[in-house]
């Protein structure tokens, strides 16, 4: 298989099927024909009347400016097991524009807003509910990893250019045979028998973030790769195809993976899938990183919990924990290559983490540890939190930390201090620091005692105007 020269997604209803040879194309067998009817049936009993109506108004509207709409892709994926679909994506054969407009027009309160540089629309209904359309479409890839070069296409061409043939079928909105099924790849069969399958031989080479794609569709819907599949897998890691992705892309792809609810079982997937190297130099002791993981979790929901409104970089939190027996220059480097907000934070704390256990065994003071919490990033230190059981002294000294001293203050500012007679200057700094930690200690309280405890410190004299 050569990757040197302009690649394409094959236009034929055909799909690779694994035997022989990468360039041996077999039709899929349908599962089984799933008439309009009963499409019909299913969409009403999932998705509602309302929502069928709008589909309907949909499908008349295109077929009269003569561009035929679809559902398509993951919503229908989605409906064919039941799910609820997040997201409702919409292909038209057509001028997309003209049939968002035309359904704005409906006396239903419609918003429409066309985005011309992608081609795309989306439909605002007054209840909050919203449409996704775009334009059928065909992609050729001018080399590996690059970015597809698109031309308008039909529902077929639209079809094969997609990831896996899970993804590739569509109902037709069309008024004369609305809710027609069509699945020229054996999507369907293969969602009943659990595989996960490429669409075509160059699948990954034309574009690696398939990868990390099909490994969340694998856990999500519990899948398995189908051989021929594994075997373009392997292929594409031997020519390190990876590495011809921007930064923006693989970050893109790898947050969407740290974001699952189910990470601990993603790792075990990637792992399976041989692509530690793009988190990772190296495999983890993988019981125990994933224990780590799952605590680091729990410290993320149970800080989420207790500061709602406060911003964490959850990402953050499991980069550190998956770092931390990882060489410091391989986290700078995936940090210098990945657009990753916050990145230099996770740098300070991997140099931090690995002296906090002893120097807040040795803190003799609650000042003393509060200024070691104090030292690392809100990640560091709920990614050190994961290291240790819920109710260890570390995590209940973190969690102290987190809900009453990191929001004690000290009862004198510097405009008091200035007031009372000390000069600004690095010394006013000093004397702000140590009240802060009297505070943490329980030394002082208010105004007053704070004033009490200069005077014993001989900071201020002993007679105050």
């Amino acid at each position: 298989m050569t990757t040197d020269k302009p690649t394409t997604t094959n236009p034929d209803p055909l799909i690779f099927t694994g035997h022989d040879s990468p360039d041996t194309y077999s039709a899929i067998p349908s599962a089984g024909q799933l008439p309009a009817t009963q499409i019909h049936q299913m969409l009403q009993q999932q998705w509602g009347e309302a929502l069928l109506q709008r589909l309907h108004v949909i499908g008349r509207t295109a077929a009269a400016l003569g561009t035929p709409a679809y559902l398509v892709g993951g919503c229908v994926r989605d409906f064919l097991q039941n799910r609820p679909a997040p997201d409702i994506d919409l292909a038209i054969e057509g001028d997309v524009r003209a049939v968002a407009e035309a359904c704005s027009t409906e006396p239903s309160g419609v918003q429409c807003t066309y985005h011309p540089h992608f081609g795309t629309a989306i439909l605002q209904y007054p209840d909050g509910f919203q449409l996704d359309l775009a334009r059928c479409r065909i992609e050729h890839y001018p080399a590996p990893a690059a970015l597809p070069e698109v031309q308008p296409g039909d529902i077929q061409t639209d079809l094969i250019r997609r990831d896996f043939t899970i993804n590739a079928m569509a109902i037709s909105l069309d008024p004369e045979k609305f809710g027609d099924f069509l699945d020229p790849y054996g999507g369907r069969m293969d969602l009943q028998r659990r595989l996960l399958r490429v669409l075509h031989p160059l699948s990954f080479l034309d574009d690696p973030t398939r990868i990390l794609r099909g490994l969340r569709f694998a856990v999500r819907f519990q899948l398995q790769l189908e051989t021929g599949t594994r075997g373009l897998l392997e292929g594409a890691l031997t020519q390190d195809i990876f590495a011809r992705l921007s930064g923006a892309r693989l970050w893109r792809e790898l947050k969407y993976l740290l974001e699952l609810s189910d990470l601990p079982a993603a790792l075990e997937e990637l792992d399976a899938w041989q692509l530690w190297p793009l988190l990772r130099p190296t495999r983890p002791e993988l019981e125990a990183l994933l224990a780590q993981i799952q605590r680091g979790q729990q410290e993320i929901n149970w800080f989420h919990y207790h500061f709602p409104d406060e911003n964490l970089c959850d990402t953050a939190v499991l980069l550190t924990i998956l770092w931390r027996d990882s060489p410091w220059a391989a986290a700078e480097k995936r940090l210098h290559y990945w657009p990753l907000a916050g990145g230099r934070h996770i740098l300070s704390d991997l140099h931090l983490l690995s002296e906090m256990p002893v120097a807040l065994a040795k803190a003799s003071h609650p000042s003393a540890v509060a200024r070691l919490w104090e030292s690392l990033s809100l990640p560091g230190i709920l990614a050190l939190l994961a290291e240790y059981p819920e109710t260890g002294a570390i995590t209940e000294s973190g969690h102290y930390y987190l809900l009453k001293q990191r929001g004690l203050t000290s009862p004198l500012n510097g405009k008091d201090l200035q007031a009372m007679g000390l000069a600004p200057g690095p010394q006013l700094g000093k004397v702000l620091r140590r009240l802060h930690d009297a505070r943490l200690d329980g030394e002082i309280e208010d105004k007053e005692t704070a004033r009490q405890w200069l005077i014993r410190q001989g900071i201020l004299p002993s007679i105050q105007p």
